[in-house]
């Protein structure tokens, strides 16, 4: 049996290393380059748009959806240790199906936090390009990740997989739906 990556610093180094860096790339790419080019593109849109005025309403919810955003991938992250003892990192996934917490409302929450915090930076930037363009163009390329992913999941799950993706919903979760135990 192999060495536990999350003990890395324990069994290998260069395990440990090596999900190390996995980690800061990831961040990278969700914290800062994806939402660096949806902004700046959405910015760069609004130079053809109409303008909206910044403030207000906007400035409140753009902060709400930001903060349950940032707040809701922080629970998802928790809930992969909690419930599956692994992380977001390939290299070290959960070990089991986490269908419990957070992943109970839509199977993929990680997305929907990342969705929300974008939803909410657009809304405080008042961007109109950023919320009716670059938003729904980066929700297509999630989709299609997702999608992929969820195939990966199938084969690695096989009928678990199946029986939870028969009753959570992708990425919206249902309001009011009474949920049972997968």
């Amino acid at each position: 049996m192999s060495p536990d990556p999350r003990k890395a610093s324990t069994a290998s180094p260069q395990v440990g290393q090596a999900l190390r860096r996995a980690r800061l790339r990831a961040g990278v790419l969700y914290w800062l380059l994806i939402p660096a080019a949806t902004i700046g593109s959405g910015l760069l849109l609004d130079l053809l748009l109409p303008a909206w005025e910044r403030g207000g309403w906007s400035m409140v919810a753009g902060l709400l959806l930001l903060v349950m955003g940032v707040a809701l991938v922080q629970k998802a992250t928790a809930d992969l240790a909690r419930y599956g003892d692994g992380t977001p990192a390939p290299q070290a996934p959960p070990r089991r199906l986490v269908s419990s917490g957070s992943y109970a409302w839509c199977r993929h929450p990680m997305f929907l936090g990342y969705d929300l915090a974008a939803w909410g930076v657009g809304l405080m930037l008042a961007s109109p390009g950023m919320l009716l363009m670059s938003l729904p163009v980066m929700l297509a390329l999630q989709l299609r990740f997702l999608r992929r992913e969820e195939r990966h999941l199938e084969r690695r799950f096989q009928q678990a997989w199946r029986d939870y993706q028969a009753h959570v919903p992708l990425l919206v979760p249902r309001p009011f739906r009474q949920r049972g135990t997968l």
